[in-house]
């Protein structure tokens, strides 16, 4: 009976042990992506539709690289650093002669921003294209 209860004990002894041990700090919250794929031409010409998506997003105080998406590639564009709150994220993509304009836009809590660049694609196809928001915290 006594070995019984010492083991016992010792299983009592352990669990409570297990959980004491600190928990593990949290990780950071992932890449947000405002992305879509889309039919896209290697030579595009003025008079084809502006494409735009957007979406609300909450997001944390904090500093974030802001960048484009073009296929597999993530191009970064700039660091931005915002307050705590919900913004609405555009992101655009114009057709111009032999070229393409991205525009992505953020408006919320902290001074409306836009960030943008000329790009093209290499081959007509289905490009995933859009923007992210990398936390850097």
């Amino acid at each position: 009976m006594l070995k019984r209860f010492r083991s016992l004990l010792a299983v009592a002894v352990a669990a409570s042990a297990a959980l004491m041990v600190p928990a593990s700090p949290a990780q950071a919250d992932p890449t947000a992506y405002l992305d879509k794929t889309q039919w896209l031409v290697a030579n595009p010409n003025s008079s084809m539709a502006k494409s735009c998506q957007s979406r609300s997003i909450t997001l944390f105080q904090g500093t974030y690289g802001w960048g484009f998406v073009r296929g597999t590639e993530e191009i970064w564009l700039r660091n931005i650093t915002l307050t705590s709150g919900t913004y609405t994220w555009e992101a655009c993509l114009e057709p111009h002669n032999g070229i393409y304009y991205f525009t992505t836009v953020l408006d919320g809590p902290s001074v409306p921003a836009s960030t943008d660049l000329w790009t093209t694609v290499s081959a007509d196809g289905n490009w995933n294209w859009g923007s992210y928001l990398d936390p850097h915290f």
